[in-house]
């Protein structure tokens, strides 16, 4: 049986006896504008930048699938419910000594910290106890308004979850100064256990467009990070997510049972193992894109009670200091930290080492979990174009254009960068991970979907006549449009970045279409280098093409029309998925 395999059977198992959901936002859905809502995604973009009848091979699939034999049906939105309980925290000991309730859900994320803390329950040979002086008492509560509750009324010190998540609960948690969320630590990347899968004719992001006035139909949980990975994209692609016909299942789960069940859905967002077993086996479907390129997007991280964070510094730094223990415990003992995480977690240890990766959770894994060096690009480095203002900021944008949150919270009032900055010295000699061997000249197969890209992007970057030297005098858009590319190169971190170049047609049949294609190029390449100037990326993950006058907008071939002219001086920014050996 393969990896995928033992996790889809483990699940099954799971779900029969009613042990909850494989991860969490199943149970939120905050205030619902209609399906049809109209974003303005160019106004998005400069807050970030500031039933049918069941088929045969439908019912065969269903009974794999994480929903089991539990009822899937859509709903409607609703609001989150508002906070409640505020009080000041429990101050839990044992043996003299302050036990931290520090709750999390199943998820590959947390192995550091329940092999450092060796198990759940508050002991002696814990990391923590031996080295630092205190207990940890790991609670697994899956559903994140629980938890989001236990944190605000004091019953718990930590609340665990994805930033975009933080970000969606902040503003009803700063109400409270004592319960404001100080973001500590970033725990994982979600690599590969979120994505989408889709039928039909729909093989990337920008076959999501509506076609002839039919909008494309899309179940997924509402407000989760399913919700955020699809916005993110469109947005991303210029969709209006209006285009869309987003319809909500009350779970991650229920909406991938939804769209086997009726064909008249033409895409679910989900997670593992959910995504594979459909795509592997429901006949015309598969995956447009997962977390396994688009690595850079979801962040799992925990955050503590602002009144704990200044009662007991010295604690927060031991969490710290304790889960960079673990996880370089875990990485050189994987077995031993599978049978840990079986027996909190009630899994099979087989089932544990493959949801960590044998490598330890650098590249294989439904996570790749992040040590210092990670964390201190994540939280430290202003110009990495994937670090934490600009994941916060992109879901606190989206949330704010969806209605789920009416007035973000800045991310200086969550982010305590002066606990990882105070740790560079005990952790200078730790290396970056995350990256992975960009090949060169690579021919971009895609491992993803049947056909070449995931996801195009078309921006308007202006150049003088005959010239290929980006000017910001001549065009002042450029450093944003820049940056906007270097975003999407480092949301993308697992995928390669085609530019290609593009021109008008207005000179067709005077100047030599050599000569064309070669500035096209020239102006292509001249993006690449001024984004590989600022950031920190492999020169092997971009390519550039020059397609001169042969790659017109469609709809835009005039020659004659200037507006035709200028919307085909264009750059495109293509994304396409590493190549699997």
């Amino acid at each position: 049986m393969t990896a995928r395999g033992k996790i889809v059977v483990t699940i099954l198992i799971l779900a029969v006896v009613g042990l909850g959901v494989w991860r969490w936002w199943d149970k939120i859905a905050p205030a619902s504008p209609p399906s049809s809502v109209s974003v303005d995604t160019a106004a998005v973009k400069k807050t970030l930048d500031a039933q049918k009848p069941t088929a045969p091979a439908a019912a065969d699939i269903t009974s794999k699938l994480l929903a089991g034999t539990n009822v899937a049906s859509l709903v409607d939105g609703s609001s989150i419910p508002a906070v409640s309980g505020v009080s000041d925290y429990d101050k839990k000991m044992k043996n003299d000594k302050m036990v931290v309730e520090f709750p999390i859900n199943i998820w590959p994320g947390w192995a550091p910290i329940i092999v450092a803390n060796n198990g759940l329950e508050p002991n002696e040979e814990s990391v923590f106890y031996r080295k630092y002086g205190f207990y940890v008492h790991l609670a697994i509560v899956d559903d994140p308004v629980k938890a989001r509750d236990l944190f605000a009324s004091g019953h718990s010190h930590v609340l665990w979850g994805t930033l975009d998540m933080i970000a969606l609960f902040s503003p009803e948690l700063v109400k409270d100064s004592r319960t404001v969320p100080v973001v500590c630590q970033q725990i994982d990347w979600s690599g590969g256990g979120d994505g989408i899968v889709a039928r039909g004719d729909i093989r990337n992001i920008n076959d999501f467009r509506a076609k002839g006035g039919h909008r494309r139909k899309v179940v997924l949980a509402q407000n989760s990070p399913s919700h955020y990975l699809i916005m993110s994209l469109l947005i991303d692609a210029g969709i209006d997510p209006a285009e869309v016909d987003f319809k909500w299942a009350a779970d991650a789960p229920g909406a991938a049972k939804i769209f086997v069940q009726d064909k008249s859905f033409d895409a679910f967002v989900g997670w593992s193992p959910d995504i594979y077993t459909v795509s592997g086996e429901v006949p015309g479907t598969r995956l447009v894109v997962t977390t396994g390129s688009a690595n850079h997007l979801i962040a799992d991280v925990w955050a503590v009670r602002n009144d704990f964070y200044r009662d007991h510094p010295d604690v927060v730094m031991g969490l710290v200091r304790g889960i960079f223990d673990g996880l370089d415990m875990l990485r050189k003992d994987v077995p031993t930290a599978a049978q840990l995480m079986s027996k909190a977690y009630g899994l099979p240890v087989d089932d544990c080492k493959n949801m960590i990766g044998k490598d330890g959770g650098v590249a294989d894994g439904d996570a790749h979990l992040t040590n210092y060096r990670e964390n201190s690009n994540f939280f430290l480095d202003p110009l990495n174009p994937s670090n934490f203002e600009v994941v916060w900021n992109r879901a606190s944008t989206i949330y704010q254009s969806l209605g789920a949150i009416s007035a973000p919270v800045a991310s200086a009032k969550v982010k305590a960068a002066a606990v990882l900055s105070k740790l560079a010295g005990e952790y200078k000699d730790v290396r970056d991970l995350s990256q992975p061997t960009f090949k060169p000249g690579a021919s971009f197969k895609n491992a993803e979907a049947d056909t070449g890209d995931i996801l195009t992007k078309s921006v308007i970057i202006t150049f003088k006549p005959n010239e290929s030297t980006l000017d910001t005098q001549y065009d002042t858009t450029i450093p944003a449009t820049l940056e906007e590319i270097g975003k999407l190169a480092g949301t993308f971190g697992n995928a390669y970045i085609v530019i290609e170049g593009n021109t008008d047609a207005s000179r067709k049949g005077i100047v030599p279409a050599d000569m064309v294609r070669q500035l096209s190029y020239d102006r292509a390449d001249s993006v690449r280098r001024k984004i590989l100037d600022k950031y920190k990326f492999d020169p092997n993950k971009f390519k550039v093409i020059g397609n001169g006058w042969d790659n017109p907008v469609a709809g835009m071939t005039d020659p004659s029309n200037p507006e035709h002219n200028k919307r085909n001086r264009r750059v495109e920014v293509k994304v396409f998925p590493l190549e699997k050996d």
